[in-house]
């Protein structure tokens, strides 16, 4: 008898495990970075978002250069309003997504957004209020950050699960791209950073100024960057450009593209860095906005 209800009630379970629905893994979060302007840094995080894209991923790409937001310029359309309007006119944040190439979906930094980021702790909730509510609708969430940093937009960056890296072979963007690095390890021990090395005359120096960055991050500060890879200078990047149109799009077969489409492979296959021990980008993102109105 016993062993009658104990086959019945596995039975159950298996029927209840079922009808349950798979927990979904929220966005991957990943800011992309350079040490200085001019490296190509937005171009780089377009052309991502439709690399993931094409591999039937669902993005979001936010322009976080604020002020000078021009992620739009690389794909010939206006959206004709801004993350400013969330805080001047209460517009929704869901509301100011715009459509772009191959599906991708982004929000635009706008021109006159800059001292919209002085936040009182109402406009603080509810920014992470409408980002909880991103998260868990998109397989990756893509923030291109300016070169310039409030404290609240380097709060998003310090939150995010990953960082990636631009630079080029330039000794001044290989410094700039290491003290940016350092300044965002020392505040999160936890982040996960990529390196790519843009503009390269060929492929070796590519690899070798990736190579010595990521040695510098191993001898200083004991972390390990993962290299994706590096990119030529090919002309068809400022063709692309001129033309509107992400270089992967414009240039399908141009070096550049498929270089490209072998870092965009490489960057998903990656899984996220000790995923059970890291706070998620939203709780991340609380408590560095909490820590900064407590020590105000």
């Amino acid at each position: 008898m016993n062993d009658q209800a104990a086959s019945l009630r596995k039975k159950l379970m298996q029927k209840t495990a079922a009808v349950e629905p798979l927990k979904k893994r929220r966005a991957k979060t990943l800011a992309i970075v350079s040490g200085k302007g001019g490296v190509g840094k937005t171009n780089i995080s377009v052309n991502l978002a439709i690399g993931l894209a094409r591999m039937n991923k669902k993005v979001l790409l936010f322009d976080m250069d604020i002020g000078m937001g021009n992620i739009y310029h690389l794909i010939s359309k206006d959206p004709g309003h801004s993350i400013a309007e969330f805080f001047t006119k209460g517009v929704p944040l869901t509301d100011l997504i715009n459509s772009g190439p191959e599906g991708i979906l982004f929000i635009h930094g706008g021109s006159a957004a800059a001292q919209l980021f002085e936040w009182d702790e109402t406009y603080t909730e509810k920014w992470i209020q409408a980002l909880e509510q991103l998260v868990d609708d998109y397989d990756y969430i893509l923030f291109d950050m300016g070169a310039g940093a409030s404290k609240e937009s380097l709060n998003i960056l310090l939150a995010a699960e990953a960082v990636l890296t631009v630079s080029t072979p330039e000794p001044t963007a290989m410094t700039d791209a290491y003290s940016m690095m350092k300044f965002i390890f020392l505040r999160d021990e936890e982040k996960q950073f990529f390196l790519l090395c843009n503009r390269a005359e060929t492929e070796e120096e590519g690899f070798q100024t990736a190579e010595r960055l990521k040695q510098t991050m191993e001898a200083f500060l004991r972390v390990s960057p993962i290299i994706l890879g590096s990119l030529p200078d090919d002309p068809a990047v400022r063709k692309s450009v001129k033309a509107g149109q992400p270089f992967m799009i414009a240039f399908p077969e141009a070096r550049i593209s498929t270089a490209f489409d072998i870092i965009v492979k490489k960057y998903a296959g990656v899984p996220v860095k000790d995923e059970q021990k890291t706070s998620g980008f939203i709780d991340k993102l609380r408590r560095f906005f909490t820590e900064r109105r407590d020590s105000r």
